[in-house]
């Protein structure tokens, strides 16, 4: 056996990289996690903890890490650290052995539109979109039905929040009124595409871990409750007469690139098909659900467990503070409630851990 323990490097702190940070390290690594101080997975028991509060401080503790270390494996967790590395620190990617891979296919994956160019070869459908920098006096307006909704087409800020995550613009002059209140570089970013509805138990996503572009491990799943939008707190696995499609399409888009690593992909049922909203190439918010489903995915991906057992039940996930706070708001979902909170066999918490309570209280406190 090498004396010589196994590192891992993590960028971000939200709650994927706590479920990451919690297996690597229950395995033998030596984990060094980097994020912002009031991030979840800065509070677990694991892990060397690296703050970073402004952009060049993170590029700068990513550069001593290297020095010491070349070519360390090193997990980015987060979309927004993802977009801005691969912006403002491509050295990164020559200085860390970076999961997830290929740069080629994130620089797809990080850019909606980019997405739905590839979407077109496997005939998948998707919203149509365009940039609000191409609107402009000589737009003919009236071509587009509204209500539309405004999205990051990519992620452009780190530190600073965004004004909004997604805006919904119900004519003419909600969407002019909102432009004048943008930035250049934002309405750069931002696309505008046909609203698909305001249900959101028609959303859905294909959680997975790919090398190389082919399907080590995927699960579907229906976002059964949501906190905020994009914000799920009952997320469920799915078996319906989507889930074949919503499988196959995934696969296939995934399988144009050279992908490495987990991802999800999201869809929304609208006029009874599913349409691609989105690929989001890193750790997933519900990522916990695939160690209920694969329980030794992660080390059959290390190499160090030569089966990935799936278990057969039909699993689910909940983040219980979450769901309370829904609960209370709607109380005839309630017993939904309770009866995934009890479901002792096929049922995962997000950030609860019996072995590493401190995050869990953390987020009671927030």
């Amino acid at each position: 056996m090498s004396l010589i323990q196994k590192q891992i490097v993590i960028v971000g702190a939200g709650p994927q990289a706590l479920f990451l940070l919690r297996e690597y390290s229950r395995i033998g690594y030596l984990v060094t996690i980097l994020g912002r101080k009031n991030e979840i997975a800065m509070y677990s028991r694991y892990g060397i903890k690296l703050i970073v509060d402004t952009e060049e401080d993170l590029i700068h503790k990513l550069t001593g890490l290297a020095s010491k270390n070349s070519m360390q494996d090193c997990i980015v967790a987060s979309g927004f650290y993802l977009s801005f590395l691969m912006k403002n620190f491509p050295g990164f990617f020559t200085l860390f052995n970076v999961v997830p891979k290929d740069k080629e296919a994130l620089s797809i994956f990080l850019n909606k539109l980019n997405t739905y160019q590839l979407a077109e070869e496997i005939d998948c459908k998707y919203p149509k979109s365009v940039l609000l920098s191409q609107l402009n006096h000589d737009t003919d307006y009236k071509s587009f039905t509204f209500p539309q909704i405004v999205k990051w087409n990519q992620d452009i800020y780190l530190y600073e929040k965004p004004a909004f995550k997604t805006c919904l613009v119900q004519n003419i002059k909600d969407l002019k009124n909102l432009n004048q209140t943008l930035i250049d570089r934002e309405k750069q970013s931002l696309v505008m595409q046909e609203f698909l509805g305001a249900d959101l138990q028609n959303n859905f996503s294909y959680g997975a871990y790919f090398d190389r572009g082919n399907l080590v491990a995927g699960i579907c799943v229906n976002e059964v409750r949501h906190y905020r939008s994009g914000v799920s707190s009952v997320v469920e696995e799915y078996r319906g007469e989507f889930a074949e499609i919503i499988e196959e399409k995934s696969i296939q888009l995934i399988g144009k690139t050279l992908f490495t690593g987990f991802l999800d992909v999201e869809f929304k049922i609208f006029n009874g098909e599913p349409y691609l909203l989105e690929v989001n190439p890193r750790p997933f918010g519900f990522i916990r659900i695939m160690k209920l489903k694969y329980p030794d995915l992660i080390p059959y991906i290390l190499g160090e467990c030569v089966s990935n057992q799936k278990n057969s039940k039909q699993v689910q996930w909940m983040n219980v503070l979450r769901d309370m706070v829904l609960i209370a708001k709607n109380p005839g979902k309630i017993l939904h409630m309770f009866s995934v909170l009890f479901n002792f066999s096929s049922r995962t918490f997000d950030v609860w851990d019996i072995g590493d309570l401190k995050p869990f209280f953390r987020q009671v406190k927030r």
